[in-house]
């Protein structure tokens, strides 16, 4: 069986070609601005900024994802979930990302997207407790953005999931 690719795949979020996956809006106490974090070069340009998010393991709830990406990619999990979205918000890679992501990596030649379950958090601890210290680091900044700049700091090809995700939190309007 030959691996989908993203034109023949449907944008579903239960769809088995897009793996399930989480992601982190960590808003200020007000709400009206997002910390973005700037990924460590992966060739993408301007276009390194982002919400932490990552993968599901086998066996994990959204939230236990949620907490391990936090404390593996910004040093902390000490959050307070303020929303969930209540169904995952999919999205597919471009086939030239699709290439980089897989290459040497045969359990994710699989997917050809993501299905991400979004959460609106709040942190606990100061700002200051971020730290990238994971090794290998996934980010090397952060900053904070008005909640209706975030989509356009990301890659194109994420944008429309921004915006929907944003909107299920009740961040901005629906697209």
């Amino acid at each position: 069986m030959t691996n989908p690719t993203p034109q023949s795949v449907t944008l579903q979020a239960d769809n088995p070609h897009l793996r399930p996956a989480v992601l982190a809006v960590v808003a200020s106490e007000g709400g009206n601005e997002v910390l973005m974090f700037r990924r460590v070069g992966d060739g993408l340009g301007e276009y390194r900024w982002q919400f932490p998010q990552g993968g599901m393991d086998p066996g994990e709830t959204p939230l236990q994802a949620l907490l391990r990406e936090l404390k593996e990619e910004i040093g902390t999990d000490e959050v307070e979930v303020v929303k969930q979205t209540p169904q995952p918000i999919p999205y597919l890679y471009p086939p030239d990302v699709l290439r980089r992501l897989t290459e040497g990596k045969p359990a994710l030649a699989r997917f050809t997207g993501q299905s991400q379950y979004w959460f609106l958090v709040r942190l606990k601890v100061p700002v200051t407790a971020i730290h990238f210290q994971h090794h290998p680091p996934e980010f090397d900044d952060y900053r904070w953005v008005y909640v209706a700049q975030a989509p356009e700091e990301v890659v194109p090809f994420k944008r429309d999931a921004y915006r929907q995700g944003l909107a299920a939190l009740g961040l901005i309007d629906a697209p």
